[in-house]
């Protein structure tokens, strides 16, 4: 069993270090320590050493469940499917002796980039069966985060609002676990005045996504522009307060949804 444990450490040890939680050097430390107490975890050796949080090691094993579960179970596949991790692999072949650790780091694929922080997403060419449903139409807005498109619901022959997971972002740990919680947060809450969420998925290369109503009209900032750029307003006092009380309605009623989504 060494030989598995040792694939999983060094699964959430690089997770760890491309998500930036620890450092190369804390985790060439870790693998040394692990040779000798392999009964233990690289989860466990980080936060006692002080390298990990463990609210970031309760995170990063979560996320690693899921990315295992994904490749079938199987974490030499997990390995295998890890992108931008030549660098560090190197480091450990140099540096760690023991056979376990260097078995699994011989999964790990090569590739030329030194940087462990460097992330890369595979669009495949055609969608897992989870997203044949949503035919992508048009970019509509992004975020720091994720990315909105139009796409069509070929199932309900409707127009939706489908939202994924940037490609810098799909490699992190972190920024997926960010995404999904935006996902099953907002997808829990039933509010006129919040999106519904019809669905959540995984494209084939894992990078997550999520399908809202599509809602057709203006923003508040474009409602808040309109009204200061009419000049015929200026001249109209009463017809400017009216203007004025819509907007304030308006106001109330985001002021309305952002109460109910914090109780």
């Amino acid at each position: 069993m060494p030989a598995r444990d040792a694939d999983r450490n060094l699964l959430l040890g690089i997770n760890a270090l491309q998500n930036d939680f620890i450092t190369r050097e804390a985790l060439i430390a870790a693998m040394n320590a692990w040779a000798p107490e392999k009964h233990r975890t690289i989860g466990e050796i980080l936060v006692e050493r002080g390298d990990l949080a463990p609210a970031d090691r309760a995170l990063l094993e979560q996320l690693l469940d899921r990315h295992v579960a994904r490749h079938g179970g199987d974490a030499v596949a997990s390995l295998a499917a890890l992108s931008s991790a030549g660098g560090i692999a190197a480091d450990l072949r140099r540096e760690v002796a023991d056979p376990d650790v260097l078995a699994s780091v011989a999964l790990v694929p090569g590739n030329s980039q030194p940087d462990p922080f460097a992330t890369r997403a595979t669009i495949p060419p055609e969608p897992s069966s989870t997203a044949v449903r949503f035919r992508k139409l048009r970019e509509h807005a992004a975020g720091n985060l994720g990315v909105v498109y139009v796409a069509r619901d070929e199932e309900l022959n409707g127009e939706v609002a489908l939202k994924e997971i940037k490609e810098r972002n799909a490699d992190h740990l972190h920024s997926q676990a960010k995404f999904l919680l935006e996902a099953e947060v907002t997808g829990g809450l039933e509010h006129p005045g919040i999106v519904p969420v019809y669905g959540l998925g995984h494209h084939e290369d894992g990078r997550p996504f999520y399908a809202m109503r599509f809602i057709r009209g203006k923003s508040l900032a474009d409602a808040i522009r309109r009204f200061h750029a009419d000049e015929s307003l200026k001249s109209d006092p009463g017809r400017r307060l009216l203007e004025l009380q819509k907007l304030l309605r308006r106001f109330t009623d985001v002021c309305n949804a952002v109460a109910y989504a914090h109780n």
